[in-house]
């Protein structure tokens, strides 16, 4: 009988227990992994491309002062474009924790130009920008993984224009070539994203004032025809950058 009874409690004890077990148990769930908020603090190098267009105010004059039959005056926007690629380096510092100060130094090379002729294709114009460089401040603001920024600072380029008069369909009479190194300012703004690992992308506009150049040849022993533009350039691009530290 002692036999049967303790029997019958063990096997109650064993039947129990699991729902006591879970009663009994805490509630548990399993951790979820957050991934940590992108710091944008830190030095980064990278590479752009994209493109530039210039629209430069243009004069076309003779002196000395013009007289009865001679060519009058010209004004025109000169336009050079094409591809814009280089590098960049920079440092951002991240803080009051969605914001963002940075300077940023970039260096490309450029094959914008334009060739143009006027009065009947006499002046023969070329004008091309061989490289781009800026060092600009950024200020940015944060959410997660992206900035949105402005920036400005000063920019530098290579401009080269050659100027050429030729009878039309006829030699060149006289042509001139000037290549010189122009300082300027830059404004702008763009966005960049944190793309996984050290990685960013971003895509930028700049406005570039980029001062003037000109140059003249001898029409004759009298009269001189110059050519003078002022060069404002605006730039398109993207850019990968590698978070160094």
């Amino acid at each position: 009988m002692k036999t049967r009874l303790v029997v019958a409690a063990v096997s109650s004890l064993a039947l129990a227990s699991p729902a006591l077990a879970a009663d009994l148990a805490p509630s548990y769930k399993a951790p979820q992994l957050v991934s940590p908020a992108w710091n944008w603090t830190g030095f980064y190098i990278g590479a752009n491309a994209g493109g530039g267009i210039a629209r430069n105010p243009t004069t076309l004059s003779i002196s000395p002062n013009p007289l009865p039959g001679a060519a009058p005056i010209e004004s025109f926007t000169r336009s050079p474009a094409g591809f814009v690629g280089g590098g960049q380096i920079g440092y951002n510092y991240q803080f009051a924790p969605n914001w963002l100060v940075g300077i940023e130094g970039d260096l490309q090379g450029s094959t914008e130009k334009e060739s143009t002729c006027n009065f009947a294709c006499e002046f023969h114009n070329t004008q091309r920008l061989d490289w781009i460089a800026t060092v600009r401040a950024r200020i940015g603001y944060t959410n997660g993984d992206w900035m949105y920024y402005v920036t400005g600072g000063g920019a530098w380029a290579g401009i080269h224009q050659d100027f050429a008069l030729a009878l039309p369909g006829g030699p060149t009479i006289a042509s001139s070539s000037v290549s010189q190194t122009n300082s300027g300012w830059t404004v702008g703004g763009g966005m960049e994203t944190h793309l996984g690992g050290n990685w960013t992308g971003k895509a930028e506009y700049l406005y570039m004032d980029l001062g003037h150049i000109s140059n003249q040849v001898a029409e004759d022993p009298v009269d001189t025809i110059s050519t003078a533009s002022n060069i404002h350039n605006h730039v398109i691009r993207l850019g990968l950058n590698y978070k160094l530290f």
